[in-house]
Parts: C-alpha cells; structure tokens; sequence
C-alpha cells in the first residue's frame, strides 16, 4: 500500500490555505452536484446562517426564488465548462427570507470534470448599492435645487460662466442659455466697474473666503438692479480660478432701507411733537376712564387693586380710596376655583373677551357682570398684572332667566307648557313600561270660559285661570304634573297608576272643587270642567296619541252634557269624521281657489308710516262661509296639506305685493308666516326662490314668520335651510315671541331680523307689570341683538303709548285696522300715503 501521509511541507500549505479560507473577509463556498460541500465563516454571515449549518443544503437556498435558481444555473454552467469566470452581481436569500444584495465570482475546480466542484466568492455589496443609490438621489436633489431654487446660481471659471441656474438669467433679463460662455463683466455698468467690484473680492477669493457682497449691477437690457452676491472659490484639478455665485434682487429691499432711513429721519423729527401729544392723549384717557360707564379697574398680580374708577365704585359700592392696595372680596364662593383658572390664564398672557360672571357688591348681592380681562406689560413684555373692563348685565340676565323660564312654563299660571309636559310624558312612559304599570293623561276644558270672559274681561278671566290652576293643584299627588296648553285648556297627567280605574279617585275630585263657587272680585261665579281620559298603554304609546285621544275623550264630555269626564273608547268618530270632512274639503279649496289672503298693515310707531302687512289666510267654503286658519290649519298640517296651502300663499302674497307695487302704491313687506310642518316636509327655499323670481317681487319685500316650534327640530337642518333663506335676501322674523321655545340659544345661531312679541303679552299690557315687564325684557333684549320688534294685537292707545316707551318698533292690531282682502288693503294704503 503507498504512503498517503502528507509530508510536513503539504501539512505547512494546507494550514495556511485553511486559516486563509476561514479569515478571509468574503464568502466563499465550494459545491459539488449542486449541494454546499464546504464554507467559510464569512459565507454563513452573510447569508444568516449559523456556522457549519450550510454544508449539505442545496444550492438554491441562496436564491430569492427556483426561478432565479434556475436562471443562474444557465447562466453559469456553460461558463464553468468552458473553464471561464462566472461574474455577475445580484439578490439573493438570506437564512431569514431578507435579501441580501451579492457580487458573486464562481470558476470550476476542473473545467474538465465539473463534478468535482466549483468554488464561489461572495461579496456582500449592500453597503455600495446604497451608497451609490444615496449619491445619485443627492445628485438629483442638487440639480432640483439648483434648477427651482428662488436665488441665481452661477459657476465661473476664470470669470467664464460656465453653467446657471433659470433664476440667474431671469433676475438679470437673459434668455434660456444665453448667459453660458459669457464673461461676468456683462453684470457691470462698464469695464472700470467690473474691475472696481474685482478689486474688492479678487482677493477674498484667492484665500478662500467666502464674499459677501451688495452691487449696483444691470440688466441686459440697461436697467440697473441691486444685488447681493455670495461666492466662493471652488478649487479645480486644471489650473485657473473657479467659483460659485449666488445673486438675489434686493433693488426692492434696498428701496425699503430707503425709505425706512427717511421714515426714522421723519420720527426723530416728531418725537418731541408725540411726546406732547401723548401727555395730551394721557390726559384725555384719564378723563375718559373716569366718566366712562363701564367699570375700569387694573390689578397686580396678587390681585391687588392698583386703580379703580368712579364706574366700578358705583357698581361694586367701594370707593377707591377704600380699595386700592387691597384685595376685595367680591368673588362668590362658588365661583373662587373659576375665578382663579381665569386669573391664571390671564397672567399666562391670554386676553379674555367677553365673558360672563357673578360677582358681589359690598351689600353681598350677586350681579352679573360681561367681562373683557387683557394682561398688562411692561416695556419689557413682562406681564405687570391685568386690566378688567366690566358691564352690568344684571336686568339681561334677569330677562334671559325669565323668558328661559317662559320656554317651559305658561306665563299666566306658572305651570309646565306643552313642552315640558312632552318631556315628562315620556319619562313616565318609559317608567310605566319598565315597572307594567298605567299611565293617564286627561285633557281638561272649562266650561263657558268664553262667556266669562267676554262678559266679565280678560282680567277676571286670568284671575280665574288662577284660581283653578290652585284647586287643580289641591286635587293631584306631588308625582303628578299639571299643565297649562293655552287658553282654558289644561292637561293632567297621572304616572304610576295600577289601572285606568285608578284614576277615577282624581277625576271625582276634580269635579267636585270646580262645582264649587269662584269668587272674583267681588262676583260669584260657577263653571265647570270637561275631562277627557286616555290610558297608557291601551289608547296609545306616544304623547301625541294619547293627548289626541284624550282631547277627542274631552269633546265626547262635553258632547254629554259638560262637567264630566269620558275616558276615550274606539266608538267615537264624530271629530274623527269632522276632521276628514275638512281635510276633504281643503283638498277641493286648494284645487276650485276657495283660499283668499287677507291683508293686515303693520305700522311703525315712531312714525306711523304703514311698513309692511301680514298676509293671513282665509278659506271661503261654499255653504260654509268664511272659515279661519284655526279651524283648518291643524287638519293641514296634520294631512300634509299645508306644503301645497303653504306653496300657494308665498306663491300669491309675493304676485299680489308685486301688482301693489307696479300700481304705484308705496313699499312694503309682506309677511308669511311658516308653519312648522311646512318647514320641515315642504322645499321652502325653493319655493320662495320660485315666486320671487316668478312675480319679481324683490326678496327685501318678503318677510317669512317663523314659529318657535320650528327652532328645535332638527337644529342643524333647520340652520342650514334659514342661512340659505337669508342669503336669498329675504327678512326673517320669529312669531309669537315667549310663548314657546324662547331660548336665546337659537337667536344666536338664527339670523333673524325681527321678533314678534306675541298678543297675550300685548293685551294686558297697560294693566299687567308682569305682562309689561315680559315686553320690556324682549324690547331690550332684542335691541342688545340688534333686532327689530313688532307686537300684535294692538288695539287700545294706552297699548301703543307703552309700546312705544317701551322703543317697540312696529305693531299690528285692530287699533290701526282689521284684515282685510287685497282690494280694501291697496285702497286703505292709497289713503293713508295719499297715493
């Protein structure tokens, strides 16, 4: 057997040819039938294997897919045949599924027998790849910059411009290209200004300085401009001297230094005259602070009072000698950790515009103050303590609150309004439903209310009004809820009820204290109470059901005989059958033209002058005669009906104001009043839009009148309808001012123009402080709002005096004339303008 044993020269190159393999800083594998025979640690790096764990895998773990395997391979094997060097760079896969950017280098270890191997060298080229990715984005940034940048960029060599930006030729006036291979003396006014310019920057250049310059320069037209210019040598491989320019237009800015060093020459000159004039305006700001009515007063940062003028001592009861250098306590206590965050945002350098807070006088009653609070500094900026201008807005608010509670309440007997009542209609709904309990609601009538009060006035009739709001109140549990709905109708409900029987025990007491004697200044009078009755859950599951049925129950009572009550059973249609009568009826008015408008002047009280008429609608029934809107307008709405009914008014009051004008009488605005269904189901702005354009009415002679009730539903849609309303130029009024929703949350959103004080405020005024109070409240406060006013129902002089105190704007009413038809309003006009 030969010796196979390596000798010690072998052993010595083999040891040397591992530790070259193993150190070396590339990969490096040897494969034989495409399976890793051998590799190095740095292979097993690159690739993300651990060492030692690549012999035996097929070769196509390396690649980023069998298809890129496969390409390889023919690729390379006819090389490796040949004996020739496969050289080719590409990704490949990491252990992990990453890639991994390679230059790969593979030659056959015996071209003549491939089998017997082939080593590859692998290169991890990531690093390059980006580096190269990262200089050619830089190169392309550079070229953006320098091709969009707002500055001219220029590049000399040996004062040759070679190569500029667009900005460079623009700001000099040359033509795309028409700078390069030019000298730079094509800047200057001429040759010795060019070699000027040399002088100063030739040698700043040469040390590799950076310039900083401003020049008078030209255009290529002539023109002079100035320019500032920044360069630097740039050094070359070649010899010669090379730079890089940078110019901007400063001819405006220069002009602005100009004119800034004649405006500080001109100021200089008037310091002295300021300083007269600002000791003179000193004391005139002094002299208007302490006359001034609203409270002025300044405080340190502690709170201290630093001044205090005659406004605020009069408002707060403490004089200035008494509070200066002192705090005073005039914050509530349940408003001090309010007080205090605003105290802090001020002195953070906030300025507080407007805002609302209770304070206290020296006497310790609460007012309500509108507040503007603004930071003091010094000359340095620092904040020294803060200034308070403050109003008293004590009687608005007092207003707001009221007419707030008006929103809820009847004005008359102080008892939850219909809105209320919806509220908590559905809470006891939804307790009854919870706990299987009944609930009933019983709609209440009196009697002959009329008669009382035509016979005896409206005084007595209130005062009744009163008294059987008391005997109501005397009749019912703490948990039950009476209402007042208008007029003399009142509604009761009962929550918690075991069953419909349950309420008997009420009613009984009912009728037994309104059969007893009212006495009314002097006058015994005797009524009674109709009563209807609805149960929930059996005669409905919404307020409105009940409070129908109830209502229907009620005119079954009266239909009895009066002082009684009726619970409400399917067997009643009566109402049910009159109702479909009139909706019947005023489908066939609507299409034979029975509706009419009537016409009421509004007068302004000032003057007297006619300004506007409202348009009221009348439907004259054949066999029927003249039916008013109260009547029919409830089955209209109810119906639908009232969208077409609705339509035909705008319709006609828009052509019938038009015919008025083109006859030559005198201007007015017509006014239309809404209603709440029509608002919500019919297209009223387009509607509007259609009969101005249609009769050319102008939009400024068309008033449309919206009902509270229109104000809270749907908000936002609501809002949007009425901006879009405005915007065709039309007026836009609230009717019936305080006696539904009258929140002033709306009037602060809605752009109205005027607010209809509602008669049953106007027809006592003269008689009632309440009733005068509510008036005045609303004057005042729609005139803070810069709102009109108009009142209706005007009919006495004593009325019109008071409103007119009272700076009322305009009123309607039988004082000043009844409605009436189209013709008896132009000639009624004609007369009073002396057309």
């Amino acid at each position: 057997m030969a010796d196979t044993t390596p000798s010690p020269l072998d052993r010595h190159t083999l040891l040397e040819y591992q530790a070259i393999l193993e150190n070396a800083s590339v990969g490096i594998v040897f494969t034989r039938h495409q399976h890793v025979l051998h590799c190095n640690r740095r292979c097993s790096e690159i690739f993300g294997w651990p060492h030692g764990e690549l012999v035996g895998q097929h070769g196509s773990v390396f690649y980023t897919s069998p298809e890129e395997y496969a390409r390889v391979g023919r690729e390379a094997s006819p090389l490796l045949a040949q004996g020739q060097l496969f050289d080719q760079e590409m990704p490949m896969r990491r252990k992990d599924g990453g890639v991994v950017y390679c230059h790969i280098r593979a030659k056959a270890i015996d071209p003549a027998n491939t089998a017997e191997g082939t080593i590859w060298i692998v290169e991890d080229v990531g690093e390059r790849h980006r580096a190269e990715a990262q200089i050619q984005d830089l190169l392309l940034k550079q070229q953006a910059i320098l091709e969009n940048a707002s500055i001219g960029i220029a590049f000399t060599h040996n004062g040759v411009i070679v190569h500029c930006n667009p900005r460079m030729e623009a700001i000099f006036g040359w033509p795309p290209g028409g700078l390069i291979g030019r000298r730079s003396e094509v800047f200057f006014r001429n040759t010795e200004d060019y070699q000027a310019f040399g002088r100063q920057v030739g040698p700043l250049l040469a040390r590799g300085e950076l310039v900083d310059i401003e020049w008078l320069n030209v255009k290529q037209d002539g023109t002079a401009l100035w320019s500032r210019h920044l360069a630097k040598a740039i050094p070359n491989l070649d010899e010669g001297l090379g730079a890089i320019w940078i110019s901007e237009d400063i001819t405006k800015r220069k002009a602005i230094e100009e004119a800034l060093h004649e405006a500080q020459r001109q100021l200089e000159q008037r310091v002295l005259e300021r300083t007269a004039e600002l000791e003179k305006a000193h004391q005139q700001l002094d002299a208007m602070i302490q006359c001034a009515p609203l409270a002025i007063y300044t405080r340190d940062p502690q709170s201290v009072i630093t001044s205090w003028n005659p406004a605020a001592e009069q408002m707060f009861g403490w004089s200035a000698e008494e509070v200066v250098g002192r705090q005073i306590p005039s914050v509530p206590s349940d408003q001090l950790e309010e007080h205090e965050a605003l105290v802090r945002r001020v002195l953070a350098g906030e300025t507080l515009m407007q805002i609302e807070v209770v304070r206290l006088r020296r006497d310790g009653k609460r007012i309500y103050l509108n507040m503007t609070v603004a930071p003091m500094r010094d000359s340095a900026g620092c904040i020294t303590g803060y200034l308070t201008i403050a109003a008293d807005i004590s009687e608005r608010k007092e207003a707001e609150q009221r007419i707030e509670f008006l929103a809820y309440h009847d004005v008359l007997t102080g008892l939850p309004n219909r809105l209320l009542l919806r509220d908590r209609v559905d809470q006891a709904m939804a307790h009854a439903e919870r706990h299987r309990k009944h609930m009933a609601l019983l709609f209440m009538d009196l009697d002959n209310f009329k008669q009382i009060n035509d016979t005896l006035g409206h005084d007595s009739g209130d005062q009744l009004l009163r008294e059987v709001t008391q005997r109501i109140r005397h009749c019912i549990r703490d948990t039950d809820t009476v209402s007042r709905q208008g007029g003399d109708e009142f509604v009761i409900l009962l929550p918690d009820l075991t069953d419909a029987q349950a309420a008997v025990p009420v009613l009984d007491k009912l009728m037994e204290q309104m059969q007893r004697p009212f006495v009314l200044d002097g006058n015994e009078l005797s009524t009674s109470m109709s009563v209807g009755v609805a149960v929930y859950p059996e005669d409905g599951r919404t307020f409105d059901a009940l409070l129908k049925k109830a209502d229907m129950a009620m005119y079954q009572a009266k239909e009895n005989g009066r002082a009684t009550y009726h619970f409400f059973n399917d067997a009643m249609s009566h109402r049910a059958s009159e109702h479909l009568a009139l909706r019947n009826g005023l489908r066939r008015a609507l299409d034979h033209g029975e509706l009419e408008l009537y016409y009421q002047p509004q007068v302004d009280l000032a003057s007297g002058c006619i300004t506007g008429a409202e348009a009221l609608l009348r439907w004259n029934a054949p066999g029927d005669g003249l039916i008013m809107p109260g009547r029919f307008i409830p089955v209209a709405e109810e119906s639908g009906l009232i969208v077409p009914i609705g339509e035909w008014v705008i319709m006609e009051a828009c052509r019938q104001a038009s015919a008025w004008r083109r006859a030559g009488l005198p201007e007015l605005c017509v006014a239309i009043n809404l209603s709440a269904v029509q608002f919500r189901r019919g297209n009223v702005e387009q509607t509007v839009l259609r009969a101005l354009e249609s009769t050319g009415l102008p939009p400024h002679c068309l008033e449309l009148e919206l009902t509270e009730s229109i104000m809270i539903q749907s908000l936002e849609q609501v809002l949007a309808t009425v901006r879009r309303l405005k915007l065709l130029g039309v007026k836009l009024s609230i009717d019936d001012f305080g006696t539904g929703y009258s929140s002033l949350s709306y009037l602060k959103r809605f752009d109205v123009d005027k607010l209809k004080i509602d008669q049953s405020f106007v027809r006592d005024l003269a008689t009632d402080p309440d009733d005068a109070a509510i008036v005045r409240a609303i004057v005042q406060m729609a005139r803070s709002l810069n709102l009109k006013t108009i009142a209706e129902g005007v009919e006495t002089e004593d009325m019109r005096h008071m409103l007119r105190v009272f700076q009322c704007d305009e009123a309607q009413g039988y004082l000043f004339a009844h409605p009436m038809g189209a013709e008896a309003f132009a000639r009624f006009l004609s007369e009073r303008s002396g057309v």
